[in-house]
């Protein structure tokens, strides 16, 4: 069973490996161009679009079909639910398909979020016998029970279709189990160089472009770099573009502590004195403020991180953590 999970090379190993002898002579091979593969993987998913129908069941569970010679059914290539986002890695501009059975009704995700979800995963081959097409459909991996997953960690076709959906609602059970509904449901054709390229096991073969039927539960936000601001506010606004970097140490803002560059954690600039009666405790500003100042607190809850001239509220303001020139 393979994860979804990045794989990560041990230190000392290449990442790109190339072909020569080593002393023991074991031969190392190189792997096959990036362009080269994206085009047999495209070829084979769009044939594969163009030859299978889905049925969905009532929990938007997916099984995939070969029509048959003179078969009726709509071919996924024609569903209306059928669309596409273009990434650009590699030098390419990929292509991955996804079908977006439902969008869900909560709340956004972005690729710096964990996402509750659960999946089955499966790769797909064709064979050809006296000039007839069969395709085999192989399993690899299945979370039938939600679990989490974050979703700059995971292989790059999620991370940049996953945020497309949201998540649902969910109630307690009296067994005490949870009940999801009204969440995001969809199925993703990932092309290898944006999956596990010619990283191979028993069930993945190497360069196999996988098929992933996906139901987003909930989502969790985080604050990688733990300064209080959450990180999809610290990426910036473009989540299919590079993360900010605004000190430019090719360290992005979501993870850097130290978010302009100017020796003052972040932590520190956004935070503030205030007396509590007669004692003085230390604050610290949310990136937004709140729509409404709650009377029990001893400051201004609509205040947000303030620009260095004391604007609290503006929302294209420059908050003062990211201004050098700024002192806290």
């Amino acid at each position: 069973m393979k994860s979804l999970f990045k794989l990560v090379l041990v230190l000392g190993l290449f990442n790109g490996l190339y072909s020569c002898q080593n002393d023991s002579g074991t031969t190392i091979t190189e792997d096959r161009p990036y362009d080269e593969v994206y085009l047999e993987d495209i070829a084979e998913i769009e044939d594969f679009l163009d030859t299978h129908y889905v049925t969905v069941d009532a929990d938007y569970n997916t099984t995939f079909t070969q029509i048959p010679d003179g078969g009726t059914q709509t071919p996924i290539s024609d569903m209306p639910e059928l669309e596409f986002k273009e990434v650009d890695l590699h030098d390419i501009t990929y292509k991955v398909y996804y079908l977006n059975l439902r969008e869900g009704s909560g709340e956004n995700i972005t690729r710096v979020d964990s996402s509750y979800v659960s999946y089955k995963g499966f790769s797909f081959a064709k064979t050809t016998v006296d000039e007839v097409d069969t395709y085999t459909q192989t399993v690899f991996d299945s979370k039938q029970s939600p679990v989490w997953l974050s979703l700059d960690e995971v292989i790059r076709g999620w991370t940049e279709i996953i945020p497309r959906f949201k998540t649902g609602t969910f109630s307690a059970m009296a067994d005490g189990s949870i009940s999801f509904d009204n969440f995001g449901a969809g199925v993703i054709f990932i092309p290898s160089g944006l999956a596990y390229f010619s990283s191979g096991t028993l069930t993945i073969p190497s360069y196999s472009p996988l098929i992933f039927n996906f139901k987003l539960h909930n989502l969790r936000r985080r604050d990688h770099d733990r300064d209080g601001i959450l990180s999809m506010y610290e990426y910036g606004p473009d989540f299919d573009a590079d993360a900010i970097d605004t000190d430019g140490d090719e360290r992005p803002d979501y993870i850097d502590v130290d978010d302009d560059g100017d020796g003052v954690l972040t932590t520190v600039e956004r935070s503030f004195t205030y007396l509590d009666g007669s004692e003085t405790k230390t604050g610290y500003y949310p990136y937004n403020g709140a729509l409404i100042d709650d009377p029990s607190t001893p400051y201004d809850d609509t205040k947000g991180i303030p620009s260095c001239s004391d604007d609290y509220t503006t929302p294209t303001r420059l908050r003062r953590h990211l201004d050098p020139s700024c002192r806290n």
